[in-house]
């Protein structure tokens, strides 16, 4: 029986032995599965951080090229708008009674003549006779489409003030554009 006895306690240490590698190996698994499962859990949260920041970049980057676009028109629209303010100017000009027409053509000429030796004048052909009344003898060139005022020119030719209502206006344009815009647009 010393026999039995041994193969009984060998058996038994065995039963033993292979229940705690079971329960090592159990709570190990174990073990591993709550690391994996908390891996997987973190790798979602920051799956799902990176997706919402890339979502909201994303917004970030369409909004911001709405509000471009959006200027973009707002500042195209505006500029119809001054470009319009101008066109009326020059509607305005273009209708000057006579009266007014004629007392600002001596005021350029005046202003010419002190500039520089005037020899001839350009004008429009609607202010030619205002403009013969007040040249004297300089020579009078009528100019189709000009919409008024003059443009004085030296003997030689190399000289040349132009007081022509377009450039005088254009002048004006680039000198209050910041003034129109504000006044405008606020």
């Amino acid at each position: 029986m010393g026999l039995e006895k041994v193969k009984q306690e060998i058996l038994e240490k065995a039963r033993q032995e292979a229940g705690s590698i079971i329960e090592a190996a159990t709570s190990e698994s174990k073990a591993i599965v709550r690391a994996a499962e908390k891996q997987a859990n973190e790798g979602e949260e920051v799956a799902e951080k990176e997706f919402q920041k890339a979502s909201e970049s994303m917004k970030k980057r369409e909004a911001a090229s709405a509000d471009l676009e959006l200027q973009k028109q707002m500042l195209a629209a505006k500029s119809e708008l001054i470009e319009q303010v101008f066109i009326e100017a020059r509607k305005m000009l273009g209708s000057l009674p006579d009266k007014k027409r004629e007392a600002h053509i001596a005021s350029l000429i005046d202003l010419a003549k002190r500039e520089m030796p005037v020899s001839s004048l350009r004008c429009s052909t609607r202010d030619a006779r205002i403009v013969e009344s007040k040249a004297g003898k300089l020579r009078i060139i009528r100019e189709e489409g000009m919409l008024g005022g003059i443009i004085a020119e030296s003997s030689d030719g190399r000289l040349r003030v132009d007081y022509s209502y377009e450039s005088l206006l254009e002048q004006v344009k680039v000198r209050v554009l910041g003034d129109v815009a504000r006044e405008l647009f606020g």
